[in-house]
């Protein structure tokens, strides 16, 4: 079977080194997730980063240090006021420094999201931040996840240690939300003019979503220079609006990562790509980065859940190792071999 033509020119320029444009991307997308154009977008993308990587992988953990009934209202989201079956809960102390210590007790976490509400007490959120930077290891990342944000806001954060902000204008955004997306890209230049780096996703992704609606959020990494992008499905969280409007399938979210990698290729240093929920066909194309999750979450009706959806340190080393990366890299930089020895070492 002959490869589409166009598609043979995309990837050859891509393992040349040279982005897909936008264009280019929504064609990509055109084809079937189990089309030979699939298959040879995602085997590019994942021997171009591999490469580019050293085949490395990067571990990133999230605790939701809060939550109650949130007033952005999103349709996809178990907090939503509206729909939400949450209460307001706060953890103590002594619990984000027990999952603090979980996450960072080896020193191969990269970075550490901790998450809040859209609104938010700045001044507990500040003393989490300084919780974390005192108990988390120095080559751990610090970053934040919060709602839009001022820029003396975020300068605070920096002081309190955060080194970067995960924030995004998601799809759906001011239609599935009660947010304004012009806000939304007002906090991220805010995060970036207080000397924070940009994290962000394309999410969260349904069946429905167009391929020039996905391309147009993958754009965006290079706008604000990310260090950290992917793609993350939405989850049909019981009592949304979306509990029943279906989710793709891992499948799927893997060809959208693959294009994604394709069109980042022209930035100087490739952001770590993430995928979420992670899959192992996602890490065969492209992807590289994978998130452990405790405390609250915004796709899960438990109240912490490292006992629901998310996965804690050993199982996504084991992920990582299983989809053939060789090395995890530190939030300094600085790398550790990937094997099953250094797996069951981190266990003892």
């Amino acid at each position: 079977m002959e490869l589409d033509k166009r598609v043979a020119e995309i990837v050859a320029k891509a393992y040349a080194g040279e982005a897909a444009t936008e264009e280019e991307c929504v064609y990509l997308l055109g084809f079937g997730e189990a089309s030979p154009e699939a298959f040879a977008v995602r085997a590019a993308a994942a021997s171009i980063v591999r490469a580019r990587t050293d085949n490395t992988a990067v571990i990133f953990g999230q605790i939701g240090v809060e939550c109650s009934p949130c007033t952005a209202d999103c349709d996809f989201c178990s907090f939503a006021a509206s729909t939400t079956g949450f209460e307001a809960m706060r953890l103590d102390d002594e619990t984000i420094v027990e999952k603090i210590d979980g996450f960072c007790k080896d020193g191969d976490l990269y970075g550490l999201w901790l998450m809040t509400m859209h609104e938010y007490d700045l001044e507990y959120y500040l003393h989490v931040l300084k919780l974390a930077r005192e108990h988390a290891p120095a080559e751990t990342n610090i970053y934040t996840n919060v709602g839009d944000t001022s820029y003396e806001d975020f300068c605070k954060m920096k002081e309190a240690g955060a080194s970067g902000v995960y924030h995004i204008c998601r799809l759906g955004e001011g239609e599935h939300t009660k947010l304004d997306p012009e806000a939304r890209f007002q906090t991220m230049e805010n995060a970036r003019r207080a000397g924070l780096a940009i994290l962000d996703a394309v999410e969260p992704i349904g069946p429905e979503h167009t391929p020039e609606q996905l391309v147009e959020k993958m754009f965006l990494t290079k706008r604000f220079h990310s260090i950290q992008t992917g793609s993350m499905k939405r989850i049909a969280v019981p009592g949304t609006p979306f509990a029943d409007k279906g989710e793709i399938n891992h499948f799927t979210l893997s060809q959208i990562v693959s294009v994604q990698c394709l069109a980042l290729l022209d930035m100087e240093t490739l952001p770590w790509i993430g995928i979420h929920e992670p899959c192992e066909a996602g890490y065969l194309s492209g992807a590289n980065l994978i998130s452990a999750e405790t405390g609250v979450n915004p796709r899960d009706t438990a109240e912490d859940t490292s006992a629901s959806r998310g996965l804690d340190m050993d199982a996504s080393r084991r992920v990582l190792f299983e989809a053939g990366f060789t090395h995890l890299c530190k939030g300094d930089g600085t790398k550790v071999p990937l094997t099953m020895e250094y797996i069951e070492g981190c266990n003892r």
